[in-house]
């Protein structure tokens, strides 16, 4: 068939084990582009298997860096980097289903552009085995985009995509994108989401009381309410086989108390430091 009008950006790290799954799943896209940080294992051999288009993260040689607190920045000079209109935007580690690839082929395809942007549900693989239900779901990631609209990045650990979302409404694809977590990042899934919030907490400077409340506490309290809900009703509902293992939904929700401990302390000591 003919490749699909559409460039494919992911973003590498030393991703050899998992790329060329990930990569044989978007093959009927006409263009990938890896940005790589620099990877000193086999993850730009296999990029050049497949023809991808490959940039630097950033203007250096420096083996092995890491953008998780640049993320925003990052995934923009991936997607400046791609030559066609639309642009969907990947982790290396997942995988385009079918249903995904024959719903962007229909949307490139078609003239009238009834959408300039396209949400999608998420679904979550853990070790290979499918999560139905977790306390999160349904939940959507928007990743596909006509860079017509000038649409671009921000935050620097959790990046989302910015544009103009009064003059241009959002679609929905039916298709899952999914998340696949590795045997080794669900046995060391604390050590992960404690990464995460320490990063978060570090990127996220003090300031007045009332946006600190505001954003840190009230917003946060709001997810932890939520979860507090949201988890007992899904196992009470579903029960535990298709369901994310207890382990990992409590540390989920344990993450959100702990990054609200380092960001009420980080505001302390923003204080104290304006008073000295």
């Amino acid at each position: 068939m003919n490749k699909i009008p559409c460039s494919i950006g992911i973003l590498t790290l030393n991703s050899g084990r998992t790329l060329r799954r990930c990569l044989d799943s978007v093959k009927d896209f006409a263009e990938i582009v890896i940005c790589d940080g620099n990877s000193t294992d086999n993850t730009l051999d296999v990029a050049r298997e497949y023809g991808a288009k490959i940039v630097k993260q950033y203007d250096s040689d420096e083996p092995n860096l890491r953008c998780v607190k640049d993320k925003a920045n990052v995934r923009q000079r991936n997607m400046d980097a791609a030559s066609y209109d639309w642009y969907f935007f990947m982790d290396s580690d997942d995988a385009l289903s079918r249903g995904v690839i024959e719903e962007i082929q229909k949307i490139t395809a078609d003239p009238t552009l009834q959408f300039f942007v396209y949400r999608m549900p998420t679904r979550l693989f853990l070790d290979g085995m499918e999560i139905k239900h977790e306390a999160s779901y349904p939940s959507y990631q928007t990743r596909l985009i006509n860079r017509k609209i000038k649409p671009y990045f921000k935050g620097k650990v959790h990046d989302r995509l910015v544009f103009d979302e009064e003059k241009y409404k959002v679609g929905a694809l039916n298709s899952f994108y999914d998340f696949h977590w590795p045997k080794e990042r669900v046995q060391n899934y604390w050590k992960y989401q404690k990464m995460y919030a320490n990063w978060e907490a570090d990127t996220a400077g003090g300031g007045p009381w009332g946006g600190f409340f505001y954003w840190c506490v009230y917003k946060r309290l709001r997810i932890i309410a939520g979860y507090l809900y949201r988890i007992p009703k899904m196992y009470l509902l579903y029960g535990f086989k298709d369901s994310m293992p207890p382990r990992i939904q409590l540390l989920t929700l344990w993450q959100h108390f702990y990054i609200m401990y380092l960001l009420i302390k980080k505001q302390i000591l923003y204080v104290r430091d304006k008073r000295i």
